[in-house]
């Protein structure tokens, strides 16, 4: 009987104590929980975010070499040779300004590297009937363009009748500038 004695259930201010410790072990571990909810959320945002990041660079680079690549692809041996080069696009001209002497014979390294559907008929055209000047370019190809520079100084519209609203779309013009033949004699000299 002793035994019995012995083992009365435990003073209520006891059982109280252990019940709020056990609430409080609770508490703590749904707290920590949570933090550890947040700190996972925060994470997985941050790379979220840094994936969208990654993604618009991407994009913006790859817009960019599609926007301007064909002016880092540009040939570069045709300034030193003294051929100008010339790059038809849906662009227009580059240049869009070119100085020629009268009476000279010049010659063009004229390329493109649009795709044939872009293209009416599949091909560029450089066209000044005042300058005598009416070639075809073929869809990604370069061409060799020798003309004899009219004795007439002066400023001439050159455009492309063959995209993007042809002869009546500004962006398809471009300019030859005749200089007078005395003027790059002068120009050398001095």
């Amino acid at each position: 009987m002793t035994d019995h004695v012995n083992q009365q259930p435990a003073p209520r201010r006891e059982r109280r104590e252990q019940e709020r410790e056990a609430l409080h072990q609770a508490v703590v571990e749904r707290r920590g929980q949570r933090v550890a909810e947040r700190q996972h959320a925060a994470r997985m945002d941050m790379l979220r975010k840094l994936a969208f990041g990654g993604i618009v660079v991407a994009v913006l680079a790859v817009g960019t070499y599609l926007a301007f690549g064909d002016f880092l692809r540009r040939p570069s041996d045709a300034a030193a040779s003294g051929i100008i080069d010339v790059q038809s696009s849906m662009a227009g001209f580059t240049p869009s300004e070119i100085d020629v002497t009268a009476g000279q014979t010049v010659t063009f390294k004229w390329w493109t590297q649009d795709a044939a559907p872009h293209l009416t008929g599949g091909v560029h055209t450089m066209v000044s009937p005042d300058l005598g000047l009416h070639e075809q370019l073929p869809a990604e190809s370069t061409k060799m363009v020798t003309w004899t520079v009219p004795n007439k100084p002066g400023t001439y519209d050159v455009w492309c009748e063959s995209c993007c609203g042809g002869k009546d779309a500004p962006q398809m013009h471009g300019k030859i500038v005749v200089k007078p033949a005395s003027a790059s004699v002068g120009a050398a000299v001095g």
